[in-house]
């Protein structure tokens, strides 16, 4: 992602975004941190300059994607998209650079989520839902499920019935769950070229965890 120099709007825009994230009513979980944020922005920008997408809203719209958190197990979670699409052209409109952008910066906001749902709507949408959902895969995306669960209680997985073979799956109890429920059916769902040739060799590093830690519960129960 090229320094504030290069984009004049990006540091206003950073600044206000850090002080934003310090006075929210809910303290963010590690897996959604300025952290998760700026990686996915890193991310937007180099599969929008492979894609042709306009570089400049995919990452104001990578850097606005979480602007309202609700933790994953509270009731609004699911419309945290909507509600930060609903902010972001007042955003844009008062970051000098961003005025014109700032409905197609909305627009790609709103259907960045899993949960959410919504169908992106053009080259931009595509990109940055791609950038989020790659966050949410390999290594990083390991790292991230587990840190999820653990902020809101969840445990590692089910100590009897780990890989929910003779139960229903529930992620909000079993962290583990949410790797069927969710993360090993997000390659398959990537938008453009970009995202899917990043999100396999993610993927593949699931399996690959998954595989271990099947061995060694394996080893463990005999």
């Amino acid at each position: 992602m090229p320094t504030p120099d290069a984009r004049p709007w990006m540091a206003p825009l950073l600044a206000r975004l850090r002080a934003h994230l310090a006075a929210e009513p809910f303290p963010r979980d590690a897996a959604h941190d300025l952290g998760h944020i700026l990686r996915v922005a890193r991310l937007a920008d180099r599969l929008a300059a492979e894609e042709g997408a306009d570089r400049d809203v995919c990452v104001a719209a990578a850097l606005l994607h979480d602007l309202v958190y609700r933790p994953k197990n509270h009731p609004e979670s699911p419309l945290t998209a909507r509600l930060a699409a609903d902010l972001v052209p007042a955003w844009c409109r008062e970051t000098p650079g961003l005025e014109a952008k700032a409905e197609a910066v909305a627009a790609a906001v709103a259907s960045h989520s899993w949960s959410g749902g919504e169908a992106p709507a053009s080259l931009e949408a595509e990109v940055v839902q791609d950038a989020d959902r790659l966050e949410a895969l390999g290594a990083i995306g390991i790292a991230r499920v587990f840190a999820t669960g653990a902020s809101f209680g969840a445990g590692l997985w089910h100590p009897e019935d780990p890989w929910g073979e003779g139960r229903d799956l529930d992620d909000k109890a079993w962290s583990l769950d949410h790797f069927e429920r969710k993360l090993l059916k997000l390659a398959a769902a990537m938008r453009t070229p970009a995202g899917r040739r990043r999100a396999q060799a993610r993927h593949a590093t699931l399996l690959r965890y998954l595989e271990d830690l099947r061995a060694e519960l394996d080893a463990d129960s005999r």
